[in-house]
């Protein structure tokens, strides 16, 4: 009997044995009209978890998601919350509106760390929480260019069996997706803060934190950049920078402009809903930078200098000089900054 080598490795098989396996292959190309033939080289679309609240009953929020309309959207998953009259399980379950190797119309015109349109590499969660603002009678004779000025908000919380039934979705997705980052896992307000406040200041993204799934800063770290701001506060520009760097849709004008108060609510929304009013708070600032030094260190260094005011002497030094916490982070920097300073 004639015998082949497979491989270096694998023990020697018999002609017949081949010709066998090639006759299978050949039956299933046939059944099937493709051959399996498993990559290693590939990863999966999902890059982005996106939160959000409906702001709705549980059967409206069914209809807006799941019916045609003039304005149609979508959500992979929703999440009842108990209490809701138009819900009638005992029960909460998860209801998956889309699956996730399909495009759900989620998100809009959204932005994120550089990429757009992020429907194309998110999974869309929507909770039920019946939110609802008021508009003031008289908004129209005072134009504001953000609307969520003109509004009153009222936030419910969100309840404790809604939430874990969150975190176990949550640990199945990242069992499916694992090379999700925490940063990337974000409210609909992170990702479109001009129109969208969802899922709100009661959110508890602190308590995800703690449970393995998104971004949290430390307190140590907070404290720290406290105290350098307000011995020397930050510049704008800064701020504008540093928010881009996170993720968030900000342009460095070095102006406190619509865009950058937008994008300091979201931030807000998510990392210190205690004080929401769209300012640079130097508590605020302090978060953020925390944030960047936890999760983009080498962006740092670049982030806390302050370039010197036109008609002022180049001294190449550095507004906030790195101090030991800050060098920690990098030990041994470069001798040319990226903004072209060298030491």
């Amino acid at each position: 009997m004639y015998e082949v080598f497979v491989s270096a490795t694998k023990k020697i098989t018999p002609v017949r044995d081949v010709i066998l396996f090639t006759g299978l292959l050949l039956l299933s190309a046939c059944s099937s009209g493709t051959v399996q033939l498993p990559s290693e080289n590939y990863n999966s679309r999902v890059s982005i978890i996106v939160i959000h609240h409906t702001a709705d009953n549980f059967d409206r929020s069914v209809a807006i998601l799941t019916s045609p309309s003039s304005n149609p959207v979508s959500s992979h998953y929703l999440i009842p919350e108990p209490n809701d009259e138009t819900y009638e399980q005992k029960k909460l379950e998860v209801y998956e509106l889309v699956p996730e190797t399909q495009r759900a119309w989620h998100a809009g015109q959204s932005y994120w760390l550089g990429k757009t349109g992020l429907n194309d590499q998110s999974i869309g969660i929507e909770l039920v929480n019946q939110t609802h603002c008021q508009r003031p009678i008289k908004a129209e004779e005072t134009p504001v260019e953000d609307e969520s000025v003109k509004n009153l908000c009222f936030f419910p919380d969100f309840a404790e069996s809604q939430i874990k039934v969150l975190l176990d979705l949550l640990g199945s997705i990242m069992e499916r997706h694992p090379n999700i980052k925490p940063t990337n896992i974000i409210g609909h307000s992170d990702i479109a803060p001009d129109r969208k406040l969802d899922p709100g200041p009661r959110f508890p993204w602190q308590r995800l934190y703690q449970l393995g799934f998104g971004a949290w800063y430390d307190d140590e770290t907070v404290a720290h950049y406290w105290e350098k701001f307000l011995d020397k506060p930050i510049p704008i520009n800064n701020v504008q920078r540093a928010l881009s760097s996170y993720g968030y849709t900000v342009e460095a004008t070095g102006a406190l402009d619509m865009q950058t108060k937008n994008a300091l609510r979201a931030f807000q929304l998510h990392f210190n809903p205690s004080l929401v009013n769209s300012e640079p708070s130097v508590e605020s600032a302090a978060i953020l930078f925390a944030l960047i030094k936890k999760y983009y260190p080498d962006q740092l260094e670049d982030l806390l200098y302050v370039a010197p005011e036109p008609g002022d002497m180049m001294d190449c030094t550095p507004y906030f000089e790195a101090d030991a916490a800050d060098q920690a982070v990098s030990p041994e920097p470069a001798q040319c900054s990226p903004r072209g300073c060298c030491r």
